[in-house]
């Protein structure tokens, strides 16, 4: 039998990948050929170029790590520091060695099936980031997969989970993996399930327990016992020994799932002087329950915001789902349990966390058809013979399936199909007549709890079966997932630090949308310099800087016909699939051309040491500051976000990721991701400060825009300030700072708009625009236009006004900002 769905899943994980194939209504995961059902996500390269995969190069790590590298999948997305293999001289990108892990999970299946397959479904974490999602797919590319959509780890693993549910409930997924965290709110309702809401981290998971280990008790232990100096992961001179400490670690840490203490014993190491010596180490389980406790925190809070967001508490969600290697461990599931220090759900641990990633990524796969290029290989249809095109859905949660067809190949007067199913006794369709070209319609009966193939009979006009390509149809009952949400906004930076968000978090997948731009600088054609230039972000934040910058829309001077001036306007559309894979088209008026793949999302570098440093030194400095200002005047609710610092540990986490990023690319990445975290908590605490003063403040403008209605508004006017004057007191309510400064600004607009229909704002304009006449061009034409003003606005000619102000500002070096009603006097008139 042909198969027509994908079928196979891909967990590409941080730490350990797997691969798995429907089977029925479950899925079974294809051992390597080591005869695990995982594999390390770990590329080794030796001398003569040879490329290994898997336990070898995971091994291999802990001793040359000029050789090996592992957890790449931390800093897909970024470009410019690829790690060189120093043996064969060998560099590759992070999604170069990604597509090496694909390989060989693409092998293990040809020797498991003898099929060479083309196609999968790939998991990523829900909180990757679209240049992350990109470059996937690009890995899959290159590992030889062309039919490769992505899909969300939560959504995966729900989907192994409760595939045959029919209960309707909420759940939320708690992955904590090798590398990355997600937490998603899922909604279960009439066999289909919605993500409500996600929070996560990409760069919060196991491997940082593994440095905590390492770092907070492991080398201490060593360095005290022997003379072993300057031992720390920022020392390239001991990258070998930290190497061989973290994977004692982390193999320690695994075996703490199931025993109270773990030895680790490593033998051969070398003290400064040269001397051999061994290093014993007896890891108890509350030691690594300590050291924990910040990362459970974290995920807490995220899982707490998701939940808060989604208007839930613990008592709406039926249970919590475990995902991920570091859910195996005792203490995290007792602390997830807590009802006061943690969700107070209860517990679904029925799934292996290792590898249900990968089975749901199978099930899901077994949903997905193949597209017509990646359909395997079969003999051509006979000239003469008949063949059917299907329209039906492989999956759902109807027992009754609409499909759709329609029959080619030769005479179809008088013919008809008959769909029988493989239950016992079997269900039969009837025979089906076909319309005049070959169309028909119907509905099937499937049974719950497996996969119902159905055999295609088809008969020609005088009732005689023929043959009919293909000849089955396969359709199961379960949960099906519905569109999935976009997990962070996608904006543009723009001038003064702001952003212009394009697609919001939480908007169902595809989704399209189109902005006008204006651009900030010239291009002159077939310059060596200059471009069009503006930053994608990723985030939620109102501050530009404080988002992650995911890439570039790029359009420079070789590619336009004709000079484009400063202001001139860039129409993008933006694109995204299902896959959070993105197509992005800019349309630039004034050339009358549109730039297809304009944003380019392989722009963004690992930060180096110095500018990490520099980066966190600031950042204490505001801190320290900010600390002050909370004891002073006693603010509890700054408080409460500098104990939430606290809690997670950030800035001891940001110091020793700093010093480590001088020779490891992964903790640059994790260290700018935590730097963030960090200037964003900061900022909260500050808004906190600030709140009292910005309260009054916008109660001040809402006053002065009661005047400017009040003294020369309308009835239309009136309308939109007691529009705006709810929006404000729902501002406030909300205790939201940055939605109050939104507010703030709208009822700015609103008095700039009396003014402008009045007259009032062209006579401020030209107030101000007096008072630059010096900086202006040429002085003689200034002052005979501020003469012709003056007698304009004695005369109220606004028309005139505005054409005086219009000149004045073009005599100026830089256009002037706009009059602000609130900070500028004017004389009456």
């Amino acid at each position: 039998m042909t198969r027509t769905t994908i079928d196979f899943g891909i967990d590409l994980g941080t730490t350990n990948s797997a691969i798995a194939k429907i089977q029925g209504v479950g899925a079974e995961i294809i051992k390597n050929n080591a005869g695990s059902d995982t594999t390390p996500s770990a590329v080794m390269v030796d001398r003569r170029g040879r490329l290994s995969v898997g336990r070898a190069a995971k091994e291999r790590s802990e001793v040359d790590t000029e050789n090996t590298c592992v957890e790449f999948k931390l800093r897909m997305g970024t470009t410019g520091q690829p790690k060189l293999f120093s043996a064969a001289n060998r560099t590759m990108e992070p999604e170069e060695l990604s597509a090496e892990v694909l390989k060989s999970l693409r092998r293990d299946v040809a020797m498991a099936t003898g099929e060479e397959i083309t196609s999968a479904v790939i998991t990523v974490p829900a909180a990757f980031e679209l240049s992350a999602c990109d470059a996937t797919r690009r890995a899959a590319e290159l590992a030889g997969l062309t039919y490769a959509p992505l899909l969300q780890e939560p959504t995966a693993a729900a989907l192994a989970y409760g595939f045959q549910s029919e209960e309707d409930a909420f759940w939320l997924v708690y992955d904590f993996g090798g590398g990355t965290f997600d937490a998603a709110v899922v909604n279960v309702r009439d066999g289909e399930f919605t993500v409500v809401n996600h929070r996560g981290d990409n760069f919060l998971g196991g491997k940082l327990i593994d440095w905590a280990i390492v770092e907070k008790l492991l080398i201490p232990a060593l360095t005290q016992d022997h003379r072993v100096s300057d031992l720390r992961r920022g020392n390239e001179r001991r990258t070998g020994m930290i190497a061989k400490l973290k994977g004692a670690a982390e193999s320690a840490k695994i075996e703490l799932s199931r025993a109270e203490s773990a030895a680790i014993v490593l033998e051969d190491l070398l003290d400064d002087a040269g001397r051999e010596f061994d290093f014993e180490y007896d890891l108890r389980r509350a030691d690594v329950e300590r050291l924990i406790e910040p990362f459970i925190v974290r995920s807490v809070n995220l899982c707490r915001k998701a939940l808060t967001e989604s208007r839930l508490g613990p008592g709406d969600l039926q249970k919590v789902l475990l995902v991920g290697g570091p859910t195996l461990t005792p203490y995290l599931r007792e602390r997830l349990a807590d009802p006061k220090e943690g969700l107070g759900i209860p517990l679904d641990h029925s799934q292996d966390p290792m590898t249900v990633v990968a089975r749901g990524a199978a099930i899901f796969a077994a949903g997905q058809r193949l597209s017509e290029a990646a359909l395997p290989v079969s003999a051509p249809v006979a000239p003469g013979a008949y063949a059917v095109e299907l329209e039906y859905k492989p999956m759902g949660p109807d027992t009754e399936p609409f499909v759709g067809g329609k029959v080619t190949g030769g005479p179809v007067a008088g013919c008809t199909v008959e769909f029988v199913s493989d239950a016992l006794p079997p269900w039969r369709s009837g025979r089906i007549p076909l319309t005049d070209d070959g169309a028909f319609t119907t509905t099937l009966w499937a049974e719950r709890g497996r996969a119902n193939t159905f055999t295609i009979e088809f008969s020609d006009a005088t009732g005689a079966p023929r043959d009919i390509t293909p000849n089955t149809l396969t359709y199961t009952v379960g949960v099906v997932d519905t569109q999935p949400p976009l997990t962070h906004s996608i904006g543009v930076g723009l001038a003064g630090n702001e952003v212009e968000w394009l697609i919001r978090r939480g908007t169902p997948l595809p989704a399209r949308r189109r902005v006008l731009l204006r651009t900030t600088v010239g291009l002159s054609r077939g310059a060596s310099e200059g471009m069009i230039r503006i930053p994608v972000l990723e985030g939620e934040h109102h501050r530009a800087d404080r988002n992650r910058r995911i890439g570039r829309l790029e359009v420079d001077p070789q590619q336009v016909r004709r000079d484009v001036p400063e202001g001139s306007e860039v129409d993008l559309t933006l694109v995204i699939d299902e896959s959070r894979l993105v197509v992005a088209r800019a349309y630039v008026p004034i050339l009358d051309e549109e730039f297809e793949h304009a944003i380019n999302l392989q722009t963004e570098t690992v930060p180096t040491h110095e500018e990490l440093a520099r980066d966190a030194a600031a950042e204490k400095q505001r801190l320290a500051a900010v600390r002050r200002q909370a004891d002073e005047y006693r603010d509890e609710r700054a408080r409460e976000v500098l104990a939430r610092i606290d809690a997670e540990n950030i800035v001891a986490d940001i110091d020793a990721m700093v010093d480590a990023a001088r020779v490891d690319p992964d903790a640059a990445t994790t260290c700018g991701k935590r730097l963030l975290d960090l200037k964003a908590a900061i900022d909260e605490a500050e808004d906190e400060l600030e709140w009292p003063r910005l309260v009054q403040e916008v109660r001040e403008i809402t006053e002065a825009v009661r005047q400017v209605v009040r003294n020369s508004g309308g009835p239309n006017h009136a309308r939109m300030l007691a529009s705006a004057e709810e929006a404000v007191e729902a501002a406030i309510t909300a205790h939201d700072a940055d939605l109050l400064r939104q507010r703030a600004e709208e009822m700015r607009q609103l008095a700039l708009r009396v003014m402008d229909e009045t007259g009032e704002l062209a006579l401020l304009a030209f107030d101000e625009l007096q008072s630059l006449t010096g900086e202006m061009n040429d002085p003689h034409e200034a002052r005979q236009l501020v003469e012709t003003g003056r007698r304009a606005a004695a005369n109220r000619d606004i028309a005139t006004l505005r054409h005086v102000n219009a000149m004045l500002s073009r005599q100026l070096p830089t256009p002037p900002p706009a009059p602000d009603p609130f900070s500028t006097v004017r004389r009456g008139r």
